[in-house]
């Protein structure tokens, strides 16, 4: 008898067994194939006096219900919790943070971006640039120290660009400013003209251009120049090609040219491509042929002006893998792109 409800007991506990696996397949099935993501591509920019309308919405794969929430809005807008819109009249220039979300009863999403009130006086800003521009999920780039700079100052400005994003798709560590860019890993010069097949979906600026209109360019191009061994003269040639597309679209567009930074100790003495020339030796090379280039492409109505970001750099302490600048550098690079540019912006007048 004893045998018996034992024998019973293993059935009922490998019935359960098999219901917990089919349970937890199941889930897994439904986590791996349920993805909740936004669909609406958020609205960053509108005119003064303008009225700003923009609905929200996202797909749950699963088909599972969604609810809409606002977590961040400027007083000047309302939220609308029936159709998941907000709305309202732009009164004041500025920019303004924008935070929603998206949920379902196990996943929530979050859509942020700053929203710019513009008007006449308002100068674009576009940085354009590698990794360094781009930022990562640990590290904002500069753009975010910039950013608050000319903030805390009272700059009227928008930062602009095709991509938002860090160089994984992600958002970088603190989303907290306007995180448009053209910042992209791993690119060369030509790449910005031309892109590489692996990232091809990213366009080029020949597209891009199409999109906005800046009026200061922040180029912060050349170190993957010199890991990939382009000779100098044709990466010269191509930042020359970058400035006049940037021209044909704005005659007076102001471009500032970084020299770009030196590299760590697990670099700067090797040798390069095949040749006695060294990493650090070629970036000083690189960084001479920008200062000759800014001269040459110099004009009264179009500035072409170098920003130091080579001296004064200590990748011991302002780098955190030889390459990328960690917080110091980014902050250090922000504060030199700021003392360039702050002379060519406008106050906002209240």
């Amino acid at each position: 008898m004893y045998d018996f409800i034992i024998l019973r007991m293993k059935k009922t506990s490998l019935i359960i067994l098999t219901l917990i696996c089919f349970q937890q397949k199941a889930f897994l099935q439904n986590a791996a194939y349920s993805k909740l993501q936004f669909t609406s591509k958020e609205k960053e920019r509108i005119s003064i006096d303008s009225i700003y309308h923009y609905k929200f919405n996202a797909f749950d794969s699963a088909g599972k219900s969604i609810s809409y929430y606002v977590e961040k809005l400027p007083s000047w807008l309302k939220f609308n919790v029936h159709d998941h819109s907000i709305s309202g009249k732009a009164v004041k220039r500025g920019q303004y943070m924008i935070h929603l979300l998206a949920s379902t009863n196990d996943t929530i999403i979050h859509q942020r971006f700053m929203l710019t009130v513009f008007n006449k006086n308002t100068i674009n800003i576009l940085a354009l640039g590698n990794s360094i521009t781009n930022g990562t999920n640990r590290f904002n780039s500069y753009r975010r120290d910039l950013w608050q700079m000319l903030h805390h100052a009272n700059y009227n400005f928008d930062f602009i660009g095709s991509w938002n994003k860090h160089h994984m798709g992600g958002e970088v560590p603190n989303p907290d400013f306007d995180m448009d860019h053209d910042g992209h890993s791993g690119w060369t010069t030509h790449d910005i003209l031309s892109p590489p097949g692996w990232d091809s979906t990213r366009g080029n600026i020949h597209i891009w251009i199409q999109t906005y209109t800046p009026d200061i360019v922040l180029v912060e191009l050349g170190t993957n120049d010199v890991f990939q061994c382009v000779p100098v003269k044709e990466a010269m040639n191509n930042i020359s090609e970058i400035i006049d597309i940037l021209r044909n679209k704005n005659p007076h567009v102001k471009i500032f040219l970084a020299l770009i930074p030196p590299l760590g100790a697990q670099w700067a003495d090797k040798k390069l491509c095949g040749n006695d020339t060294t990493y650090i030796k070629s970036i000083e090379i690189f960084n001479k042929n920008v200062s000759r280039l800014a001269s040459e492409k110099n004009t009264d109505i179009s500035k072409v002006i170098t920003v130091d970001l080579f001296t004064g750099v200590h990748p011991a302490t302002d780098m955190y893998d030889d390459i990328h600048p960690n917080d110091i550098g980014e902050k250090n690079m922000a504060e030199s792109w700021y003392k360039a540019i702050k002379k060519y912006l406008n106050k906002i007048k209240n």
